[in-house]
């Protein structure tokens, strides 16, 4: 019984204490037939392979000689390059400049007619002037050609556009502001590494060194959105940054969003009694006060400087309405059109007038227009012009007109 006992304790000893022969082997086998190292590997293969592409990106980046555009937090895909001269210009194309910033641009014999905000700009072919609402003003650039291709000197279009700009020459980054948008800044306390995301594996941007001044533009938890001297956009931790100093505010348009037509106080009247405040739309009339004659010539069509036309303005002034002067036309808007001259005239008769007799809004209301295109030019250069003194101006729709054309240049469409 002993014995048994015996032989039983040395046969667990046996199965216990020893590993049988090519086990571990076996194990080693099974997980690298395993699902789960297969995945393990292929993750290992992408993670290189796109850090061997990042490295690629980045040399091939440094070793460029194109430009890049960054305009806020967004780098810009162009149609052409951005040309830089001897003297330090910047050059854009007219296709890129159409898509930036004036999708109504104009070229024609060797002349660039653009329009943005209050601002309308003339500029021709190798001229070192350029006319900004009927200014003329010394540029440092010029409008030129490039195997065929029109380019606009970037650097003077900020007094047209609205915009300041920083080149970064070793990176080869031009940096774009709006100066109508708003901007703040921070100084950076200690070297800190810029990433696409507040995530631990997101992808490192760039270093940011001590004492750089980044562009702050927006704050999310602990991390704080930033733009560097290099154009990169990306996160930085916010405990990284000094205090956010606001450098500039946003300036933001009062727009006219919904308007009552007052037809039965249109007609010019001294015997108008009091009326009703309406909080939901703005009250306008729109009396006929002016004619564009065949010969371009604008006339009133009454005396406004009379009594009658005062007491007219001083029961809209106190019943809160506003009067938009009815500019009519005997014209043929194929002529008014045919040059940049011939509107430029018509457009400065109306806007002194209207200046003259303190009116602050015009409805362009013409019956009979036989050139469409031309229509939208005279409207396009006639809106900064007198957006630049504060007048509004209106359409009155008709029949065949683009309305969603006509919304993205006057203050409204009358219908």
């Amino acid at each position: 019984m002993a014995r048994n006992q015996n032989n039983i304790g040395t046969k667990m000893q046996s199965n216990t204490g020893k590993i049988k022969p090519g086990a571990g082997r076996t194990k080693k086998k099974k997980f690298k037939n395993s699902r789960l190292f297969k995945i393990l590997r292929i993750a290992l293969v992408l993670i290189i392979l796109l850090f061997i592409i990042n490295i690629i990106s980045d040399l091939f980046h440094k070793n460029s000689d194109k430009i890049t555009l960054v305009i806020g937090e967004n780098k810009i895909s162009l149609k052409h390059d951005v040309l830089l001269d001897e003297y330090n210009n910047f050059y854009l194309s007219l296709d890129d400049m159409a898509n930036i910033y004036d999708a109504n641009i104009y070229y024609s014999n060797d002349t660039i007619i653009t329009t943005y905000n209050k601002h309308i700009a003339v500029l021709k072919m190798d001229k070192t002037t350029m006319s900004i609402n009927d200014t003329v003003t010394e540029i440092n650039g010029t409008l030129k050609k490039k195997d065929g291709i029109v380019y606009l000197p970037f650097s003077d279009m900020e007094l047209v556009y609205d915009f300041e700009y920083l080149y970064n020459k070793d990176e080869k980054v031009l940096i774009v502001d709006s100066l109508s948008d708003s901007k703040s800044e921070a100084i950076v306390l200690k070297n800190c590494k810029l990433k696409n995301g507040t995530g631990f594996f997101d992808k490192k941007l760039e270093k940011v060194k001590k004492s750089e001044v980044v562009t702050v533009l927006g704050v999310e938890g602990k991390y704080t959105k930033v733009r560097t001297n290099s154009g990169n956009v990306g996160f930085v931790k916010t405990k990284k940054l000094d205090k956010v100093q606001v450098k500039r505010e946003k300036m933001d348009e009062e727009n006219i969003t919904n308007i009552k037509v007052l037809d039965e106080y249109s007609v010019v009247d001294s015997t108008y009694g009091a009326l009703e405040s309406n909080d939901s739309a703005t009250q306008i009339t729109i009396p006929k006060l002016y004619n564009i004659l065949e010969d371009f010539s604008v006339k009133n069509t009454m005396d406004l400087s009379g009594a009658k036309f005062t007491s007219y303005k001083e029961w809209a002034n106190n019943n809160n309405v506003l009067i938009s002067a009815v500019v009519s036309m005997d014209a043929s808007m194929n002529k008014l059109c045919s040059s940049f001259d011939t509107r430029t005239y018509v457009i400065n008769s109306i806007y002194i007038d209207v200046i003259k007799n303190q009116l602050t809004s015009v409805c362009i209301d013409f019956d009979s227009i036989d050139d469409t295109e031309g229509f939208y030019r005279f409207i396009i250069e006639m809106v900064p012009r007198f957006k630049e003194a504060g007048i509004k101006v209106f359409v009155k729709y008709k029949d065949g007109m683009n309305k969603e054309r006509l919304n993205k240049i006057v203050d409204y469409v009358i219908e």
